[in-house]
């Protein structure tokens, strides 16, 4: 109960509405991120524009999420605003109980009159971050981290600029692994 309560801003009341199109927006900041437990995404500033086509039968929802969230960049871990740009359609039929039988079908009671859209909205943000997120290159061409992080990493960054032909020998003061020479073998048989 409480839940539907802190997302009682969300909820559609379809019911009362004719058949046809119904449109909402939405704008989603912080607030909007607060009221979920342990948030993939706390910050953010979108828009979510949501049609709804109402007819007797059933419900479809046609989402659209613009804007952006923050996150930490990957690369030199500073906060970074992320695009998120999502469509999509939500499809609810009537049925006898609550289910969902895809991503994209859920069915709800014939006795409910209002959806909420609220914890539809969060989930369709989150799986629009991108996977990598990292700043964006200054017009120069040269990253757009943050310069004293880049400094900092490169300092403890391993090189392994050592490249080893065929026809070099490999240092004999380290033994190689009995099972990498096997392998070896292999290889150069292959290459012949």
């Amino acid at each position: 109960m409480a839940a539907e309560k802190k997302f009682k801003e969300y909820g559609i009341a379809f019911k009362g509405l004719r058949d046809g199109e119904h449109l909402f927006e939405y704008r989603l900041k912080d607030a909007f991120f607060e009221l979920f437990e342990q948030p993939q995404v706390e910050t953010g500033d979108l828009t979510a524009t949501v049609k709804l086509i109402k007819s007797s039968r059933m419900l479809e929802f046609r989402f659209s999420i613009n804007g952006e969230v923050g996150t930490v960049c990957d690369r030199c871990l500073s906060d970074v605003d992320v695009p998120i740009d999502y469509e999509g359609t939500l499809y609810v039929n009537f049925g006898d109980q609550y289910a969902e039988q895809t991503e994209e079908i859920v069915v709800i009671p014939h006795e409910e009159h209002t959806f909420n859209i609220g914890s539809y909205l969060y989930e369709f943000i989150v799986v629009s971050v991108p996977i990598r997120h990292i700043h964006p290159d200054n017009e120069d061409g040269t990253p757009g981290c943050d310069p004293e992080m880049l400094e900092r990493l490169e300092e403890y960054m391993v090189h392994n600029d050592i490249s080893v032909s065929d026809d070099e020998d490999i240092d004999d003061e380290e033994p190689i692994d009995p099972r990498w020479e096997e392998l070896k073998k292999l290889i150069n048989k292959n290459n012949k």
